[in-house]
């Protein structure tokens, strides 16, 4: 008999985790935060006197994607040759690289998010991002999170088919995956568990597999914000305006008091209800409809016309949300004017320097966890090419073959770095073959690694 089982995701956030019979070990309040991030992000702002047509979280996340990514770039080391183990995995670096702003954002959205590798169908990978929102966590263990439940919907023909996809890790580093379908009439219940196979796309998937290939993990790449959980104090990833929610929230009060001040401060006419009455062509009196005009009942004998014109408060609006865009751009870490107008506040040298040198560590972070995330996905690929056969098992050393270059902008100025080296080689507080090998990227750990250095670079110091 089949059974109706409570959703595991609704249009806002996690539900519970009821399908597997496994309850998701994330705090309440961890839950509740996760659910107002979403919100914030989607300007479903409950019914509370906020105007959230500024979207602060999308301006915030969007900024600092565009930062990190601005001058991005990724290769590997040396040219792979045609269908080699390093072609194949040089096609799944620039499979993620596609999805590296998308990742980023969710998961300064949620917190954290996971990078799921799937088959493309053609000997490769494809990557998707699962956010926040949309998986439970099952049980968390000293090395991260052990088991995860994953929620895929499909809408077709006005109903809703539902994949719930289990992954769990072993103490032997196994991976086991557990499938089961559901199909609803309504996006708010899962509904009744069908076969894999009533959709095409999920018809090759088992109910249960356990790989051979220990992964080590749950055969995803997990991202988290590099930041202290100040929720729970738990180790859940936290958003990257969670320290700011309090102020966002200020900010869309004061823009719905400030249309409120337009609204209410409008020009009026006030007169006597009488003299808005005129005859009517055809017989009658009517009244005059423009909302410009104001009628008072009652006595209106000698009453003349006023003319209602408040001094609207605009100026104390406008100062008081620049206030509150400053302590978002302090409390998040971003540089002045980011947020706020840079012209509408006084700035002092101290704070300039201040402001833009948190902003930088920001930015470094951020581009830190990205490539961590690159590198784990890379790791990741290379054993499910294994486990499916797209790619030979040969070893490749990732840390090795992955290059990333981050630009010479304004961000960071590879000259000024360079410039930095020299004068401490020139000072004598640097040796100039470690210099030489920070600048093209080098091993330098041996003296037959500093050796090959100064036999390239510094002829005159190789004895005859």
């Amino acid at each position: 008999m089949n059974i109706k089982i409570q959703a595991l995701f609704d249009n806002t956030a996690i539900t519970g985790a009821r399908a597997f019979g496994g309850p998701d070990v994330t705090s309440s309040a961890m839950k509740t935060a996760i659910r107002e991030w979403f919100d914030l992000f989607f300007m479903r702002v409950p019914e509370r006197e906020e105007d959230p047509a500024q979207r602060i979280p999308c301006a915030i996340t969007g900024r600092l994607v565009k930062a990190c990514f601005a001058e991005y770039d990724s290769s590997f080391n040396s040219v792979p040759a045609p269908g080699s183990k390093a072609d194949w995995m040089n096609i799944a670096r620039k499979a993620i690289d596609a999805v590296k702003l998308d990742v980023l954002q969710w998961a300064m959205v949620g917190g954290e998010c996971f990078i799921k590798p799937a088959p493309d169908g053609t000997g490769g990978l494809v990557y998707q991002v699962v956010r926040r929102d949309r998986y439970n966590v099952l049980a968390r263990g000293p090395g991260g999170i052990t088991d995860v439940l994953l929620c895929e919907r499909n809408h077709i023909g006005g109903r809703f088919f539902t994949l719930l996809e289990r992954r769990s890790v072993d103490g032997r580093g196994y991976l086991t995956v557990q499938n089961k379908l559901y199909l609803s009439n309504t996006p708010a219940t899962l509904g009744y568990e069908i076969p894999l196979d009533s959709l095409p796309q999920y018809a090759a998937l088992a109910p249960e597999h356990t790989y051979s290939v220990p992964f080590g993990g749950l055969g995803m790449a997990y991202v988290r914000m590099p930041m202290a959980n100040t929720v729970d104090g738990s180790s859940d990833g936290v958003s990257i305006y969670e320290s700011a929610v309090q102020l966002i929230h200020n900010i869309y009060k004061n823009e719905y008091q400030l249309g409120r001040e337009f609204e209410l401060g409008r020009s009026r006419i006030i007169v006597g209800a009488d003299k808005l009455i005129t005859p009517d062509p055809e017989g009658g009196v009517m009244r005059l409809k423009d909302d410009v005009f104001v009628g008072l009942d009652g006595e209106t004998s000698g009453a003349g016309i006023d003319i209602f014109s408040p001094a609207l408060r605009d100026e104390s609006f406008e100062r008081r949300k620049q206030s509150y865009l400053k302590a978002c751009e302090n409390v998040i870490g971003l540089k002045r004017g980011l947020l706020s107008d840079v012209e509408a506040m006084e700035r002092t040298a101290k704070e300039i320097t201040s402001s833009e040198g948190d902003y930088s560590l920001s930015i470094i972070d951020l581009q830190r966890m990205w490539y961590n995330a690159l590198s784990e996905t890379l790791r990741i690929s290379d054993l499910w090419g294994q486990t499916l056969g797209f790619c030979s098992p040969q070893s490749v050393d990732i840390e090795h073959l992955l290059s990333v270059n981050w630009g010479n902008g304004i961000l960071y100025d590879d000259a000024k770095s360079w410039q930095e080296t020299l004068e401490m080689v020139q000072s004598g507080i640097l040796k100039p073959e470690l210099a030489l090998a920070k600048k093209f990227d080098l091993p330098c750990e041996t003296p037959e690694d500093l050796e090959k250095i100064r036999a390239k670079y510094m002829p005159e110091a190789v004895p005859v």
